[in-house]
């Protein structure tokens, strides 16, 4: 993955086998920056966890191979109590890099 804004991940559909499953709602962000995943809501309207290390960032759209890799309940539990929101982080127009770290952009003025 080239480094990519993390608002435009955000707008990408959660598909495999070009069947779309969830949506992004949520980065989940550790506090040493790094981007673990995404809180996701389904299509049938369930909020879970995605790994990103079981998502392939292409153009279009977050792939993933199974539906098998979303993680309910406890999983997002955890994740969004040890993760940090973009503005806890001081982030306002962050990016990801090919290694989920996240970055801040810097003005070019």
């Amino acid at each position: 993955m080239r480094p990519r804004p993390l608002s435009e991940l955000l707008r990408l559909p959660i598909r495999t086998g070009g069947i779309e499953l969830a949506r992004p709602v949520r980065p989940l962000i550790d506090p040493s920056r790094k981007l673990l995943g995404f809180e996701v809501v389904g299509r049938d309207g369930v909020h879970r966890f995605l790994p990103l290390a079981a998502v392939e960032v292409a153009e279009d759209e977050l792939r993933v191979s199974t539906a098998l890799v979303f993680l309910e309940d406890r999983a997002l539990d955890y994740y969004r109590s040890h993760t940090r929101s973009r503005a806890e982080l001081g982030l306002v127009e962050p990016w990801v890099d090919e290694d989920g770290n996240v970055f801040e952009t810097r003005s070019a003025a």
